[in-house]
């Protein structure tokens, strides 16, 4: 799992909508961030790079609300 901060922690469920629709695994985190994570990579930087190229695509999209990937290293 890869943890996301938003910029604007109430658009949570915006990001996490937007996140299901390609088929991200999310939980939404006490504190605000968002788990992520996508099931049946081919290998965890497989999994990296396509979450990142998810976070990129909102982040263009949504310029006011940003999203950060934190490479969490297992």
């Amino acid at each position: 799992m890869y943890l996301l901060r938003l910029s604007d922690p109430d658009d949570v469920d915006h990001v996490c909508d937007f996140l299901r629709r390609v088929r991200v695994d999310v939980v939404v985190r006490p504190d605000g961030t968002v788990s992520a994570a996508i099931a049946g990579s081919v290998t965890p930087l497989h999994e990296l790079r396509e979450l990142s190229g998810y976070v990129t695509t909102w982040n263009a999209l949504n310029a006011r609300s940003t999203v950060e990937l934190v490479d969490t290293s297992r």
